[in-house]
């Protein structure tokens, strides 16, 4: 195949993904608030100690960095503690917070992105 024809950089996220992102932000936030709201002050600081932790972990290394700003472990803590007969309230707030943080950060960083390729 001619290199030539072939693209070299990563499709810029259009709208849609900032949107997206921004909009699960929202919801993920107000849903947490919810959470502490009924359940009381340790839901509240559970979930907002994990909304910071992906920003702290960037310390630990890079590997480590990448693997918090991933959605998918919350969303499985998110779906393991609704499926298990466990009742600590708190479990699911702080995965809340988390997924909470790594939309905020995604939808920061698609519109970077998007800001970068349209000025260059």
């Amino acid at each position: 195949m001619n290199r030539e024809l072939m693209p070299t950089h990563r499709p810029v996220p259009g709208l849609g993904a900032v949107l997206g992102w921004a909009a699960l932000a929202l919801f993920t936030a107000a849903f947490a608030i919810f959470e502490a709201v009924a359940h009381g002050w340790w839901t509240a600081l559970a979930g907002a100690a994990l909304l910071a932790a992906p920003g702290l972990v960037g310390r630990v290394g890079p590997r480590a960095d990448r693997a918090a700003h991933r959605a998918l472990p919350p969303v499985v803590v998110l779906i393991a503690y609704s499926l298990s007969p466990l009742e600590l309230p708190w479990i699911f707030t702080a995965a809340l917070g988390w997924l909470t943080a790594v939309a905020i950060s995604s939808c920061a960083s698609a519109g970077r992105r998007r800001r970068c390729s349209t000025t260059g």
